[in-house]
């Protein structure tokens, strides 16, 4: 399944603006990383087989934090929240360790493993951990959209 959605970094200064304006600003913030395809199969995989637990592996790509707008779906987490989410989830799951999960939803025929995706997953999933990297290496808040 996929959604539309979007990957923000900024300062958590322009964050603390962003939630007093309801996030009504959004469109003038660049896109660091696209939330667009497989978010919901990627959660599913993550959250089947990391051992890591629904709730740390939801903040992959929802955030710690949440507005909900009429039309979607906002999350966010600070430059602090970042780097914890980065070091405690995302640092312990590398794409070694992610093709392992993909190998075995494969052999049980895990509805969320079908091989056409594969590549677009794999993808998908290194250019979130790019996003925290560079978040991290910048001290950036991240705020997620998505619907």
């Amino acid at each position: 399944m996929s959604l539309t959605g979007s990957l923000y970094k900024l300062s958590n200064e322009e964050l603390k603006n962003q939630r007093k304006n309801k996030f009504s600003e959004l469109e003038s913030l660049k896109e660091t990383a696209d939330l667009s395809y497989f978010a919901i199969d990627l959660l599913e995989i993550l959250n089947k087989f990391s051992g890591l637990g629904s709730e740390a592996v939801g903040k992959i790509i929802q955030g710690n934090n949440s507005f909900s707008p009429e039309d979607g779906y906002i999350g966010y987490s600070t430059s602090e929240e970042v780097k914890k989410n980065k070091e405690t989830i995302l640092d312990q799951i590398t794409i070694e360790r992610f093709l392992e999960f993909w190998e075995t939803g494969e052999k049980e025929n895990y509805s969320f493993t079908r091989p056409s995706q594969k590549a677009f997953i794999l993808e998908y999933f290194q250019n979130i951990k790019d996003a925290y990297e560079m978040a991290v290496n910048e001290n950036k808040a991240l705020i997620f959209r998505i619907g």
